[in-house]
């Protein structure tokens, strides 16, 4: 019985090296790029609204719910590949929170959000975001917002439009209107 034992002791020896090749490949990804995380709430546009926050979905007459929140990225650096310089990533707004992959490559990207609606990007007369931030990407890095504020209008939708009304707007591009 001893050499049973034995024989089974000097296998399992064999296979540590083995188990661990495993778990060190399977542990090991590639990184391209760098990776953004940011949180958000959305606030009330009017002061008159008791709520310091609203949900997503307000369910306030003349507005409908924001259904994701979009991260937009413009990435300038030297490299000559256009590849993932400008993209986006999007979250659903419940979440109130959300991290890209390691999509960005490195560089200074211009970085902004947009509030979605089940239809497209939210009218831009309807909301206000924070004004497009430039960041240092760095490959294998997280950048982080931290928590940023949507204001949105969700009072007075008889006399203005409200976030994500009856139609929402086509897609904006914000970069032609603002500036870093």
């Amino acid at each position: 019985m001893p050499r049973r034992a034995q024989a089974t002791r000097s296998v399992s020896w064999r296979s540590w090296p083995v188990a661990l090749a495993l778990l060190v490949a399977a542990g090991c990804d590639t990184v391209e790029g760098g990776a953004v995380e940011l949180s958000w709430k959305l606030r009330p546009g009017s002061s008159s609204l008791e709520d310091k926050f609203v949900d997503c979905n307000s369910e306030r007459a003349g507005t409908g719910p924001v259904t994701e929140i979009r991260l937009h990225w413009e990435v300038e650096n030297d490299n000559p590949d256009p590849t993932g310089k400008i993209g986006s990533a999007s979250w659903l707004c419940r979440f109130n929170h959300g991290v890209t992959g390691f999509a960005l490559p490195e560089g200074t990207a211009n970085l902004w959000v947009t509030p979605e609606c089940a239809g497209g990007t939210a009218a831009p007369s309807t909301y206000l975001a924070p004004a497009i931030v430039q960041r240092t990407v760095i490959r294998g890095d997280t950048v982080s917002l931290g928590a940023i504020e949507l204001v949105v209008t969700v009072a007075g939708c008889d006399t203005e439009p409200c976030i994500c009304g009856a139609e929402p707007a086509p897609a904006l591009d914000v970069r032609s209107s603002a500036s870093p």
